[in-house]
């Protein structure tokens, strides 16, 4: 494809698609400087989406990844932005940060870890572990949104209020227009969350300021977050004297055209109208019955489609159904053969929505049989490993047996509290403080209650 000349008929079509670029990137710029992070987000993706090169708004949509914790989107809009070959990117300055420091990098990714261990955790309903993660997370990366959101939503299922309000208040410190933190903050404090000015952040101190490309002699730059200039115009010589001589040649214009060249015009104009009038109704009427032939045609089809498509659903809902069955009694199977972890593993992605009667009650015979009796196993083994000083493995073991804590369970308060102790030993006492609280808090009146306040009052001198 040649390269777009001045006089070219295409190149109001490529202005106008910069300028509506440009529009989206200011407006995100401004959101960014209020704070609002979301909201700047989705426009800066707007513009991009019009103009994938608009490398200023690809730069200051990285930021905003990077402000909420996002640093794996962050990284990749300033990959992007820095394989364009430009002049003085900052894009390969932020990249070069973290190249000289992956010791960072590696934490990012250690915390995003921790985040997605919490929501397989939730996915299992064992919500104690997961909190812990979430926290693990948020104290790796501070300003992780998504994760205090979690935390926020699991703390007001426990209808602690008091410390989702403060995890809310924290998220939006940071973003602003996060529709998820906004709505928590009208359930908590029953009242609309206000749309303030942000302070600056430690998120974003690490990064050096973006650079805009060198303004075209027309433009003035305006100044925005991280350095970023806006793409306002103006002029600083008064335009009045061109646009009064413009408006007056415009005026003698139209004047010579209504006088002579109008009448003619609006002649031939009504007589070319009458003519393609009558071709269009003799098209029409010639066609009207190969017209409602091909409508009708168009109806059977359309109704063969649905029969086709709704075959085509039963079969997949049959065969959905049958998957489930499966797994189901394969679980069953392994579980006849004491084979408890393969048992647990077969029924894992079962959709019991969609389970019969017979089979369900299958389903949970081979979960409350298999659950306690590795929830047992791994606790043997890790209060063995732990016994014997092997931590590191202690740990994973138990964190196993905590993924097969069943309601009620009467080794739950064991494995928090052998936990508690291990992260007390790595030094981690904040993480030794929420195990000790769960068991106070969700497993009370066993013998491992006293023990636990009896390490938190020993923590806390």
């Amino acid at each position: 494809m040649g390269a777009v000349h001045r006089d070219s008929p295409d190149m109001p079509i490529f202005a106008k698609a910069r300028k509506m670029s440009l529009a989206h990137y200011n407006k995100g710029l401004k959101m960014a400087n209020t704070g609002n992070l979301t909201g700047a987000i989705d426009s800066l993706s707007a513009s991009l989406q019009i103009n994938k090169k608009n490398i200023p708004a690809r730069n200051l949509l990285g930021l905003c990844f990077y402000a909420v914790g996002r640093v794996g989107d962050a990284l990749r809009e300033w990959i992007i932005s820095a394989s364009y070959e430009t002049k003085d990117n900052p894009a390969k300055e932020y990249l070069e940060l973290f190249n000289q420091d992956m010791g960072k990098l590696e934490k990012f990714s250690e915390g995003l870890q921790n985040y997605n261990e919490a929501l397989r955790y939730m996915r299992q309903h064992n919500e104690d572990v997961a909190a812990v993660r979430l926290k693990r997370a948020i104290e790796i990366i501070p300003n992780f949104v998504e994760a205090l959101n979690l935390l926020t939503l699991l703390h007001l299922k426990n209808n602690d209020k008091m410390r989702a309000g403060a995890l809310i208040e924290r998220a939006l410190a940071m973003d602003t227009g996060n529709p998820t933190a906004r709505r928590f903050y009208r359930d908590v404090f029953r009242k609309k969350a206000p749309m303030g000015k942000k302070a600056d952040t430690d998120s974003t101190k690490p990064l050096r300021e973006v650079q805009r490309p060198q303004a075209r002699p027309q433009e003035r730059p305006s100044p925005g977050p991280f350095g970023v200039q806006g793409n306002n115009v103006f002029s600083k010589r008064s335009p009045l004297p061109g646009i009064l001589s413009f408006m007056v040649g415009l005026g003698a214009m139209f004047l010579f055209m209504y006088v002579l060249v109008l009448p003619s015009f609006l002649e031939t104009s009504l007589a070319e109208n009458t003519a393609l009038e009558t071709r269009i109704v003799q098209y029409q009427t010639a066609h009207a019955a190969e017209l409602d032939v091909l409508l009708a045609n168009l109806a059977d089809a359309e109704a063969s489609l649905a029969a086709v498509q709704s075959q085509a659903g039963n079969l997949q809902n049959e065969n959905i159904d049958l998957q489930n069955e499966t797994w189901v009694n394969n679980g069953h199977n392994f579980l006849t053969q004491q084979m408890y972890a393969e048992a647990l593993a077969a029924v894992e992605n079962v959709d019991t929505a969609r389970l019969s009667a017979e089979s369900y009650e299958i389903y949970n015979i081979v979960r409350n049989t298999a659950m306690p009796v590795l929830e047992l196993q791994y606790l043997t083994l890790g209060q063995g490993l732990y016994n014997g000083r092997n931590y590191a493995e202690a740990r994973v073991a138990l964190e196993t047996a905590a993924a097969h804590i069943t309601e009620g369970s009467n080794q739950a308060a064991h494995i928090f509290y052998f936990l508690g102790r291990i992260a007390e030993n790595d030094g981690n006492f904040d993480l030794a403080r929420d195990f000790y609280e769960t068991i106070i808090n969700h497993h009370p009146g066993t013998i491992r209650t006293n023990a636990a306040n009896q390490r938190l009052n020993i923590i806390a001198d």
